[in-house]
């Protein structure tokens, strides 16, 4: 079980259509972030009862006149979707990881920049 979660972290997405980077903060179970196309994420997490992993869900929003990374734009509404969190507990040590989103899977990598 990882007992240093809490952090700031560097986030690197690629999709269908493009890439982006985010920086997230998770602590005392709320992830909260943005990333470089104008997205930006709300959500909880939790480990699960072994430890092993971490789940949760988060909110992804994105402004009028911004894009996805899995080719959506944001044309006269702005795009609101919640979709489930479920990565490896050490999920920080450079591995990608696969997400799953309403709008198409994303990969993701995360490098976490400093503890809180």
């Amino acid at each position: 079980m990882v007992t240093n979660l809490e952090g700031i972290y560097t986030a690197y997405f690629t999709g269908a259509t493009g890439n982006s980077t985010g920086m997230f903060i998770f602590q005392s179970g709320v992830i909260t972030g943005a990333d470089v196309g104008g997205g930006r994420y709300d959500g909880k997490y939790s480990f699960s009862d072994d430890g092993t992993r971490i789940r949760g869900d988060v909110k992804f929003s994105l402004p009028v006149g911004n894009s996805t990374i899995t080719g959506f734009a944001a044309e006269t509404t702005p795009i609101v979707v919640e979709m489930a969190l479920d990565l490896p507990a050490e999920f920080n040590r450079h591995d990608v990881h696969r997400i799953e989103t309403p709008l198409g899977p994303i990969n993701a990598k995360f490098e976490k920049i400093r503890g809180l």
